[in-house]
């Protein structure tokens, strides 16, 4: 009879699986970020001064003819609402 012990490759092969689970999240996060950047930047950005377009030509329909529809920016729409 031959008795040996598997103690030291299953402790092994548990913290081999714990380092890939971290890695896994961690490149998962990274991921996760930059997806959210690219959709804020080439998605969002875009439909929010497409909106803020339409609300300042709403309120001055003259102004649609003027540079100032084509300069509207969050903060422009944001100093105009804080003076009201």
């Amino acid at each position: 009879m031959a008795f040996y012990s598997t103690q030291g490759g299953s402790q092994i092969n548990a913290i081999l699986s714990i380092c890939r689970t971290i890695f896994v999240c961690i490149v998962l996060s990274i991921a996760s970020i930059m997806f959210t950047s690219d959709a804020n930047r080439l998605v969002l950005s875009p439909i929010e001064r497409m909106l803020e377009k339409v609300k300042l030509i709403a309120r001055n329909p003259l102004a649609a003819a003027s540079d100032e529809v084509e300069n509207a920016g969050v903060l422009s729409m944001l100093a105009k609402e804080e003076e009201k």
